[in-house]
């Protein structure tokens, strides 16, 4: 059944004015006040839970939030829906975009990019990055475009470059992998390899300002702001150890290759 056609239709979250529709729905102690888990970490710090709405709201089917979608779908589908919907819009990620509240959806136009950042995009089946390049910007995004598919790629040097991390997000449900390869600038007759899915995007987990330690939004799980949930804030990206691969490779510098591919389902394997 439809949220609509029951009683509970009116039912919204006092934050972000959609339906209560993703775990956990905290209410006030007075009850004029419940929000939804899409604003699990904006104020106010509310602590009961609304188990009863949760049991009965499982049984339901929701609209998507984003208007111009018309999809229905059940309790269980909603976050990962909202997070890959082709209508979905985005929050520019680049710190001087914030504050102008710069939205647009990026699964079918990149217009903002091109226009405001266009030293950011990358067309082509992937990218390659030197060392010496990474450990001088120390923290930098690229959006990859392959086959008319966008990609975020966020970078991150750890202790000026003793570590690297790689994260890529994608933006639609379709699974994707991306491979990163390691190598000398010199030659690549020995590499290191890692083969990782890409992540839905979700622009209040994956973001460079909370690697930097920089973000101050209270909607970021891994800003300043909570300081509780640092330890978990890398689990997103590939950690390399330069220095250990440097010595590995027998190199002073590296090349990052990184390369995007459709991931194999229903039993086909790779070539």
């Amino acid at each position: 059944m439809d949220i609509e056609k029951t009683a509970n239709h009116n039912l919204k979250c006092s934050i972000c004015k959609n339906y209560l529709n993703v775990a956990p729905v905290l209410a006030s102690e007075d009850g004029k006040i419940i929000k939804c888990g899409r604003c699990q970490l904006k104020g106010p710090h509310l602590k009961n839970r609304n188990s009863l709405y949760e049991s009965i709201g499982a049984k339901l089917n929701f609209p998507c939030m984003n208007k111009e979608c018309s999809s229905r779908m059940s309790w269980n589908d909603v976050q990962r829906h909202e997070k890959s919907c082709k209508h979905r819009q985005i929050s520019c990620p680049f710190w001087n975009c914030r504050e102008k509240d710069i939205r647009f959806p990026i699964n079918s136009d990149i217009s903002h990019f091109e226009t405001s950042h266009p030293g950011s995009i990358h067309y082509g089946s992937g990218i390659t990055l030197n060392l010496k390049v990474i450990t001088h910007l120390q923290s930098f995004m690229k959006l990859l475009v392959v086959n008319d598919v966008p990609f975020l790629v966020l970078i991150h040097c750890i202790k000026f470059g003793e570590e690297v991390l790689v994260g890529v997000f994608g933006f639609d449900s379709k699974a994707y992998e991306y491979h990163l390869k390691i190598h000398s600038d010199q030659h690549d007759r020995r590499h290191v390899f890692f083969k990782e899915s890409t992540m839905l995007y979700d622009e209040d987990q994956h973001c460079l300002y909370c690697l930097q330690n920089l973000c101050v939004l209270q909607s970021h799980r891994y800003s300043k702001v909570h300081p509780e949930n640092k330890k978990d804030i890398y689990k997103f990206y590939s950690n390399v150890t330069t220095l250990a691969t440097k010595t590995l490779l027998q190199t002073e510098n590296l090349l990052f290759d990184i390369s995007i591919f459709e991931s194999k389902v229903n039993g086909e394997q790779e070539d």
